[in-house]
């Protein structure tokens, strides 16, 4: 019978973006830095559904006390998600990524990012657009930078902001991972906000503040200044909100890396040059962070099977030459509920006759 870190392994890998096994065995490094073989017992005897400390010790025949406090240190580590609602605790087991990997915001060392990368060569960065279904989508900052107006407010960041009642602010765990290595970018660090649950488990865990709906905004605001794009988990009810460089964030890096970005990306929107209004002036070459834009024989080309839909160019065009379009109806995306539903889509997609 496989080890427990084996098959802690094999169910990872049939959780949304999945965990491969790979021939030098890293992942199994991986896990075992992170879990205890108690913890990984416990996390594969969980239900995929929350439940209360309570049901999860009635089901593996434990004692409710110590379950709470197991469940409590596992979550604390990022292992676990925690929800509360009211007085009411449930737990229950996340992917590794979107999940345990991100929670590790405050646990990062060298040893383990090295492991990380090496990882992300040898199977895990090839699980990133494997599905049909992607875990995060770009969306603009607001969409009355369309001259056909909005669509829906899922792809808004700025209403997705103004309709929560919980926000938390965390640091950008790429960022913070790479300049971890003595490198990076001089963008901002803490950029990536959180909403409702995610933000109650990240502030709980000591990995963000919370913040008002003005100084989200304000971040926003910030975040599209600097260039970077807007990223969401992929869900009608939007849980957390990054802010990517092309230059740290591993999606918008393996992105770049496609002849047809747009294909891999789920994004209601297209940007649209006019080519009449274009002075050349190149703003938007480093404002474009997938290279749908060139400058060729004095003059900008737009290439749309690169563009993700994220709006950067078209803020600062000063001619506005550019503008972001709607897609036709018939290409328009509208994602799972919620990222939880999303992460089962994915699953069930990994699941092969």
């Amino acid at each position: 019978m496989p080890d427990v870190y084996e098959r802690l392994r094999d169910r990872l890998d049939e959780m949304a973006t999945g965990y491969p096994a790979t021939q030098g065995g890293v992942e199994i490094r991986i896990l075992k830095r992170l879990f205890s073989e108690k913890d990984a017992e416990l996390f594969l005897a969980m239900n995929s559904q929350p439940q209360t400390a309570q049901e999860v010790a009635s089901h593996v025949r434990s004692e409710p006390a110590a379950m709470v406090t197991q469940l409590e240190e596992m979550a604390g580590k990022g292992l676990i998600f925690r929800l509360r609602e009211g007085e009411t605790t449930r737990y229950f087991p996340i992917p590794f990524i979107v999940g345990i990997y991100e929670f590790q915001l405050n646990n990062l060392s060298p040893q383990l990012l090295k492991d990380i990368s090496e990882y992300y060569l040898t199977g895990l960065g090839g699980t990133f657009h494997g599905l049909k279904t992607p875990h995060l989508r770009s969306i603009p900052i607001n969409t009355r930078i369309t001259p056909d107006g909005p669509i829906a407010p899922y792809d808004d960041a700025a209403a997705i902001i103004k309709g929560k009642s919980r926000i938390a602010v965390a640091d950008c765990f790429c960022r913070k991972a790479v300049r971890m290595y003595g490198k990076g970018c001089s963008h901002p660090i803490e950029t990536c906000i959180q909403f409702d649950s995610f933000a109650d488990y990240y502030v709980d865990n000591g990995m963000a503040r919370y913040i008002s709906t003005d100084e989200a905004l304000a971040i926003l605001k910030r975040n599209e200044a600097e260039g970077l794009v807007i990223h969401i988990l992929n869900s009608v009810n939007v849980e957390a909100m990054c802010a990517c460089c092309s230059c740290c964030c591993g999606m918008l890096i393996s992105l770049k890396l496609f002849p047809a970005p747009a294909r891999e990306a789920k994004s209601n929107y297209v940007c649209s040059l006019d080519e009449s209004r274009c002075t050349a002036c190149s703003v938007c070459l480093k404002r474009c962070p997938v290279g749908a834009l060139k400058l060729k024989e004095d003059k900008i080309q737009f290439r749309d099977e690169r563009c993700i839909g994220c709006g950067l160019c078209v803020t600062t065009c000063p001619t506005e030459a550019l503008s972001l379009m709607k897609k036709p109806d018939e290409k328009l995306y509208t994602p799972p509920e919620t990222v939880f539903e999303t992460f089962n889509l994915m699953s069930r997609e990994k699941i092969r006759p």
